[in-house]
This record gives structure tokens, C-alpha cells and sequence, in this order.
């Protein structure tokens, strides 16, 4: 198993870098012209969904991440990364989202929880994907899909996690929940790949 992180350069991705790293061969690139072929890409992110979008296009990410949703092949987006495949998001107005799942990104809007929503949360997975855990979260917005049967995994009505085909999104951060983050990347990167 190899896997290629794409480095926006826009946040700390040592953790993610470590985690991988019990998992597969990993290889981090800045642009599209270092990308090699790769079982899993791996797209992490923190920060605006402007800034984010304004990396990926300049880096080229762009083609790479539709050439594997495109094609069916393993995509694991994380954080902003998620968010950045949606249609539209709420934080940055007439900015478009590489619109791979139709939907878009809302500020969480749940009177319980004081944003940002820093720390752990149980999430709760449906088909008995993986075990109801908890993760960390740091997040001000969460994804929106129109297609709700794509939402594998909540925390209250906050969608957590979602999976197409061969394509999984955390809203949480896998890398940095311990043992229980590092066996669910462990699931999604070695899970058999969806016809």
C-alpha cells in the first residue's frame, strides 16, 4: 500500500504524516507535477474554504482528485479537505467547491455546543461501519450533502463522516484520536475497493 498526502501548505501536517505512516508507504507532494500513482490520496486541511479552494487550483490538486473520484479509486479527505469537495460553503461567498458531492457547507448551528467545536465527540456509524468512538474535532462548519444516505457516520446532526464508492470524508481528525483514529484510517485505506 502506498499513498500520496496533497500538502495545501496550509496547516501542520506532521500528525497526518505519522499516522499514515503505521499504515503504508507515504509520500508528500506541493504539486501535481511531483504526483505519482498512488493506492490512496490523501487530501487533509485546515483554515478558509477560500484559501483551500485557491490551493488546490494552484497546485493543480484539482485533476488529480477528480481523475480518482472520476475513476473510483481511494480518496480520504479530512477536515477542510472534506469540505473543499462540496458544492458551495457558507464561510466564503461565490467561491465554488470542487462540486465532487452536491452539497454545501454550513456554520454548525446546534444550541448544545459552543464553536469552535474543539475536543471529543461520540460518532455514531451507520451498517456497522466501524465502532460508535470518539474522535477529535475542531471545526466551525460542517458538510451538507443533499444525498443524506452518504452520511455513514453523525455526532448529534452533525454529519461526520461520509462515504461514496471509494471515497471516504472525516469531518473529525482521525490522525489525532489516538489508537481508535489510526484503526478507522487503517479501515478505509485497506477496505476493498468498491466496483
Amino acid at each position: 500500500m502506498n499513498s500520496v498526502i496533497l500538502d495545501l501548505e496550509i496547516n501542520n501536517i506532521k500528525s497526518v504524516k505519522s499516522a499514515l505512516n503505521e499504515l503504508s508507504s507515504v509520500k508528500i507532494i506541493t504539486h501535481k507535477n511531483q504526483f505519482t500513482n498512488a493506492d490512496v490520496i490523501i487530501l487533509p486541511g485546515n483554515g478558509s474554504f477560500k484559501k483551500g479552494m485557491e490551493e488546490i487550483k494552484k497546485r493543480g490538486f484539482d485533476e488529480i482528485i477528480k481523475d480518482y473520484f472520476d475513476n473510483k479509486k481511494k480518496i480520504i479527505s479530512i477536515c477542510l479537505g472534506l469540505q473543499l469537495m462540496m458544492s458551495e460553503s457558507e464561510e466564503s461567498k461565490n467561491i465554488s467547491g470542487l462540486n465532487l458531492i452536491e452539497g454545501n457547507v454550513l456554520k454548525i448551528n446546534e444550541s448544545s455546543l459552543k464553536l469552535p467545536l474543539l475536543g471529543w465527540y461520540d460518532v455514531y456509524f451507520k451498517n456497522n461501519f466501524y465502532e460508535n468512538k470518539s474522535y477529535f474535532f475542531n471545526n466551525n462548519y460542517m458538510v451538507n450533502p443533499k444525498n443524506k444516505s452518504l452520511v455513514y457516520g453523525h455526532f448529534k446532526k452533525i454529519p461526520s463522516f461520509l462515504k461514496i464508492d471509494n471515497f471516504y470524508g472525516f469531518q473529525f481528525h482521525p490522525e489525532k484520536s489516538g489508537r481508535s483514529g489510526i484503526e478507522l484510517l487503517k479501515k478505509t485505506m485497506y477496505e476493498p475497493t468498491s466496483e
